[in-house]
């Protein structure tokens, strides 16, 4: 396995269907069907915010951050407001602005991290965790932060495994029915030491 910084454009597709698979539930509510989420949400990805994980070539994982306040699904107004109609676009910003985690100075906060299904159980999931901390050191961070729903136990099980710790708990209230999960947890690793 081999994990390295970004993408390139032909893997586009399969890294938009691997965080599609990973985050569509939570992420669908904020588009009219899942087809056009999908769509809409491949071409946010930003390459340059994105450590991916390759097996005899393929794309197998892929664990995006948070850069200078933008994530790896980089679904800003002006590309929901070119692929939806004004209405639309307005409640998709809306939706996932609820979802949004702001940064905070020498922590580098993760935009979501999945692994094809058949390649689960394989370590793929700690060695892009290790590659991320080994990027916000390099990039001085002192951190590295994630946040994980409720309703994925084998994920948190996964963060403590290789050293990160609660820090803090949130809900989205009523809009959980709407979103799949109603409350998150605030996770940390040191890196710096």
């Amino acid at each position: 396995m081999v994990i390295d910084g970004g993408f390139a454009e032909r893997e586009r597709e399969r890294v938009g269907e691997l965080y599609w698979a990973a985050f569509g539930d939570k992420l669908s509510p904020a588009f009219r069907d899942c087809p056009t989420g999908a769509r809409i949400v491949a071409e946010s990805l930003r390459a340059d915010r994105m450590l991916v994980a390759r097996i005899s070539g393929e794309v197998v994982g892929v664990c995006g951050y948070y850069e200078d306040g933008r994530g790896a699904a980089d679904l800003s107004w002006s590309l929901l407001r070119r692929r939806l109609p004004r209405a639309a676009a307005l409640r998709s910003l809306v939706l996932l602005a609820i979802l949004a985690r702001p940064g905070r100075p020498g922590t580098l906060i993760l935009d979501g991290i999945c692994v094809d299904g058949a390649h689960r159980g394989r370590g793929i999931g700690s060695a892009l965790l290790g590659a991320a901390a080994a990027h916000a050191r390099r990039r001085g961070s002192r951190a590295v932060q994630l946040s994980v729903v409720d309703a994925n136990p084998r994920a948190a099980a996964l963060y403590r495994r290789v050293g990160f710790t609660a820090t803090g708990r949130g809900t989205v209230g009523p809009l959980g029915r709407l979103y799949g999960f109603r409350r998150y947890t605030t996770m940390q690793k040191q890196v710096d030491e």
